[in-house]
């Protein structure tokens, strides 16, 4: 059977190399899906692992919501850490938010990748340029800067640099380039290196440190070090291995990639599916060809299993021949993703491509199993003439077989596919909770499209009888290709199944996007009432102060700044926002279904939920809700029961418990304002924007004002980014 599957192969080589196509194009999606997303991921691990090079263990507070920043400890830990025999130097360490301003005027970075301020330890990660000139900051008005950024943008060691710390921009002096570990390019991470005591003044966290760094002595096992440093500190303290401490860090980095990976593979996997039905009908038309060639066979005594044998090996080769080009077509074509991204803008820190075992494996076995799998049934087809029939063509009276069956096993199939996608959404309660059941309902979505292919067979005959009948106007080819459709159904909805998917996807994909900017477009138009929104690119927290100076504007009515943070009810995290109760109505819309701002703010405290939330933690206005925050468990009664939990306007970003700054400490590491809200004296606007620009303009540079409208198309314009990178 070797020499008429070779010969079977050479004889049809334009449709093999249609059929090799469909597999090459689907591995390549795959194989570039993990190429691009493992290199990005592995250059942030890279940077994440690096800025504890030299660090055994990282000694830290407990994180009681178990994600988000730990609590600070107090500096009285370091000394506790280093009377720990088997402890060879440590360090105390903290960070914040720092943000360089260019010679230009312009904030650098921010917008996404962090800026990153910390305090110098010596002998620990920090590594100097070896330039003859950079040394450590020691003193107030000394910076060093990454050596990434100082190419970028130009500055040099004596250099003057204006930094964005807790409040208006201040001056330092360039004293050192730096990297960590054997790294000096961070992509669009920016790093601000100060003494400890200007950054413990400028990260607000006086007699606190955010870690302790430790290195053991010589010979010294870390995990008996890390046992003995955790029963000596006690409870409230989290005592972590460098790797641990960096795999921590990376948490936010890794699950957005995850999920960006797991929608990059779902579209590559639709057209995997498609690329099936192309290999299906490739295979089907290639077996009816090979009618009387295969008949002839079988009277010369090949077995049906032989005949199966040969369709499925000349399946097989193309399968491998066709995943192999599609493989290494797939890693330069995410190597092109790469350089493109860049070329976009999006800065990547330094490094090389990444190609897995698990990306070569995971490509080739999609690649040739769907290529076999795809060719079994013409295969069992062919397997079943009888060799005279065969011989004699005579195919064509063969019944079709009842389509009962198959309308029934597509009804089900769409029964249990709605079902998967009905499931989630339940589940996800919340346009950010499809995030988390984003495999449940893809899942269900695509187990919901094949019901529709499997059943599609069944209405393929009168659905073609209907749509053709117009066709019989243009004569005997309109008759004929409309006798041909319906004289096949089978066939017919094979071939329109591949269509059927493409276009759900396109459907998808505007429905998606469409939806996207209604959600923003609505919740804009309920939610939103203040004149202005002041913010950074990106969302980053910035200083207090911005508020307090346009609070103080001739044009300026009411200034309300909104803090976000992490919190739990009933064991559940969530966000939590902080406004003044006082103008919350002013400048937002929360739809209250019970209840009110009334007494947020009053002796007591008080807590508004979302009425999702609330239904969940089974708490009506006036149950005393145990609201969990960083720093602690307060319990506070229910003052409000709202709908609209996406007050902002911002897709997918919802808060659904509100509190009083005054009333709850938000217990965040830095107090920074994520947004201000501001409303303008009336017939004022114009007076009122020029005056927050001019406020801003030189001791703010990171920070945009934003009318109500330009609010909105910035973020409609973040939906079109979104499905650009995913198209």
């Amino acid at each position: 059977m070797w020499k008429p599957t070779i010969r079977g192969l050479l004889a049809r080589k334009v449709r093999l190399v249609l059929t090799a196509m469909a597999v090459l194009l689907g591995v390549s999606f795959v194989s570039a899906t993990y190429v691009l997303t493992d290199t990005v991921k592995d250059a942030y691990d890279s940077v994440f692992a690096q800025s504890l090079s030299g660090v055994d263990l990282q000694v830290q507070g407990a994180r009681p919501l178990g994600q988000g920043d730990p609590q600070r400890v107090p500096e009285s830990a370091l000394g506790e850490v280093r009377a720990v025999p088997g402890v060879a130097r440590a360090e105390g360490y903290v960070h914040g938010y720092a943000q360089f301003v260019g010679a230009d005027g312009e904030s650098i970075g921010g917008g996404g990748p962090p800026t990153i301020g910390t305090s110098w330890v010596d002998d620990g990660p920090f590594v100097l340029l070896d330039d003859g000139v950079s040394r450590a900051p020691r003193r107030a008005g000394e910076v060093a800067m990454d050596a990434g950024t100082a190419r970028e943008h130009g500055f040099e060691v004596g250099d003057r640099v204006r930094v964005l710390l807790d409040g208006p921009a201040r001056e330092f002096e360039i004293v050192g380039l730096f990297g960590f570990g054997d790294r000096f390019d961070f992509g669009a991470v920016t790093l601000a290196a100060f003494d400890l005591d200007t950054a413990q003044e400028a990260f607000n966290a006086p007699g606190a440190l955010d870690a302790v760094y430790v290195q053991a002595e010589p010979g010294q096992r870390v995990t008996a070090l890390q046992d003995r440093i955790t029963r000596e500190l006690g409870p409230g303290y989290e005592v972590l291995t460098s790797a641990e401490a960096a795999r921590q860090q990376g948490e936010f980095v890794r699950t957005a990639l995850g999920f960006f990976t797991l929608a990059l593979l779902g579209f590559a996997a639709i057209g995997v599916v498609v690329g099936a039905f192309v290999i299906f009908n490739t295979f089907t038309i290639l077996v009816a060809q090979r009618t009387r060639e295969l008949g002839l066979l079988r009277a010369m005594g090949a077995s049906g299993g032989q005949v199966v044998g040969s369709v499925v090996l000349e399946a097989l080769l193309v399968g491998v021949v066709a995943s192999a080009i599609g493989l290494v077509a797939g890693v330069l074509l995410g190597i092109g993703l790469l350089e493109l991204l860049r070329g976009l803008g999006v800065e990547l820190p330094d490094t090389t491509t990444v190609l897995v075992g698990r990306t070569i494996v995971v490509s080739l076995l999609v690649g040739i199993v769907v290529t076999v799998v795809a060719s079994l049934l013409p295969a069992l087809r062919a397997a079943r003439v009888p060799p005279i029939a065969a011989i004699n063509d005579d195919l064509g009276t063969r019944a079709q077989g009842s389509m009962t069956r198959r309308l029934l096993a597509g009804i089900a199939v769409i029964a249990l596919g709605a079902t998967l996608v009905v499931v989630g959404l339940v589940r996800a309660e919340s346009v950010t909770g499809i995030v988390q059941q984003v495999e449940v309902v893809g899942v269900g979505a695509f187990v919901l499209l094949v019901g529709v292919v499997v059943a599609l067979a069944s209405v393929a005959r009168p659905v073609a009888g209907a749509i053709g009948r117009p066709l019989r106007l243009l004569g005997t080819s309109g008759v004929l290709a409309r006798a041909n459709a319906m004289r096949n159904p089978r066939r017919t909805a094979v071939t329109a199944s591949a269509l059927v998917i493409g276009l759900a996807l396109v459907g998808l994909t505007a429905t998606f996007g469409a939806s996207a900017k209604a959600s923003v477009r609505r919740d804009t138009a309920a939610g939103l009432r203040a004149d202005f929104v002041v913010k950074t690119d990106g969302f980053a927290g910035f200083s207090p102060e911005v508020a307090e100076r346009l609070a103080g504007l001739s044009a300026v009515t009411t200034v309300v700044p909104l803090q976000i943070a992490d919190a739990a009810v009933d064991g559940s995290v969530d966000t939590v926002g902080a406004l003044d109760p006082a103008h919350l109505d002013d400048v937002v819309s929360l739809d209250f279904v019970s209840g009110g701002v009334e007494g947020l703010d009053g002796e007591g405290g008080g807590v508004l939920l979302d009425d999702v939330t609330a239904k969940r933690a089974g708490v009506a206005v006036g149950d005393v809700v145990a609201l969990q925050l960083s720093r602690g468990v307060v319990d506070v009664p229910l003052r409000g029961v709202f709908r609209n939990d996406n007050f902002i306007g911002i897709f997918g970003q919802e808060i659904p418990i509100v509190v009083s700054p005054r009333t709850i400490d938000l217990g965040s590491v830095d107090r920074q304002d994520t947004v201000v809200f501001v409303n303008a004296a009336p017939g004022e606007r114009a007076t009122a924007l020029a005056q927050m620009e001019r406020a801003l303009a030189r001791d703010f540079p990171n920070i945009d004002v934003l009318t109500r409208d330009e609010f909105r198309t910035q973020q409609l314009e973040q939906v079109d980014q979104f499905l650009t990178v995913l198209i």
